[in-house]
């Protein structure tokens, strides 16, 4: 995983104190964008969210949410297809 997060620019993992998500790393897309890789109970989930400011991250519930995959596998081609699409929209 590790090796996923540093070639995605994804931030280290940290607890989600608004407690909306469980614990989340995530990754800038542009403007007020990102995707935010959710770990809950040993599951992964990949949402598209917007955020006002990057320091809401974590913080705060987003402004926009959504899930663009559930129980993401690492291994599962056509899931890193998705965040790198999804990272390329910038």
């Amino acid at each position: 995983m590790e090796q996923f997060l540093d070639y995605y620019n994804f931030s280290e993992f940290n607890k989600d104190t608004s407690s909306f998500f469980d614990t989340i790393a995530y990754s800038w897309i542009k403007d007020d964008l990102y995707i935010v890789l959710e770990k809950k109970e040993g599951i992964f989930n990949i949402h598209f969210t917007s955020y006002s400011s990057k320091n809401d991250i974590g913080k705060q519930k987003p402004q926009g949410l959504n899930t663009l995959i559930e129980n993401f596998k690492l291994d599962n081609n056509e899931h890193r297809k998705i965040v790198q699409q999804y990272l390329d929209y910038n």
